[in-house]
């Protein structure tokens, strides 16, 4: 999926969105707190390393699903002022399904962030392809819409 696919999915949805909201993405997982929290905007406020998050990612996959993985993974991912996980939803346009990535167990369990100042949804987009994985974060803002934050 493209950034603009994916910018047009994340304005339909977050039209809808309000203070209080819930999941961006079609997948949805229980069991996250979602009171106030708040959409990346201008820049990254949840703060984690590029090596934390694909160590997470391979745990979750598993060696081979995780070289063999391709497609285009979503995740919405609440990070509270503790720097605690808790993936909200997920957007899967890839050749694997998602219940075999075992994406909520281990990103709500061994995922750890720098503790933000305040309670944000992190929007990350991975790409698998033969190349390699890049992942971008996304910000929104009434301004800009949706857009890449720059990677600091």
């Amino acid at each position: 999926m493209n950034l603009i696919k994916l910018s047009f999915l994340l304005i339909t949805l977050l039209g809808s969105v309000t203070a209080y909201s819930q999941s961006i993405f079609p997948e949805k997982f229980d069991g996250c707190n979602t009171d106030r929290f708040t959409l990346e905007s201008d820049s990254i406020t949840a703060k984690v390393s590029e090596e934390k998050l694909f160590k997470v990612l391979k745990e979750s996959f598993g060696e081979k699903i995780f070289l063999n993985i391709r497609g285009t993974l979503s995740l919405q991912i609440i990070v509270d002022k503790g720097g605690n996980s808790c993936l909200l939803s997920l957007n899967n346009d890839t050749n694997v399904r998602s219940k075999k990535l075992n994406l909520k167990q281990t990103i709500d369990g061994d995922l750890e962030w720098d503790k933000p100042n305040k309670k944000v949804a992190a929007i990350i987009v991975f790409s698998f392809e033969d190349t390699g994985i890049k992942f971008k974060r996304l910000g929104m803002n009434g301004r800009k819409g949706v857009h890449e934050l720059p990677l600091e």
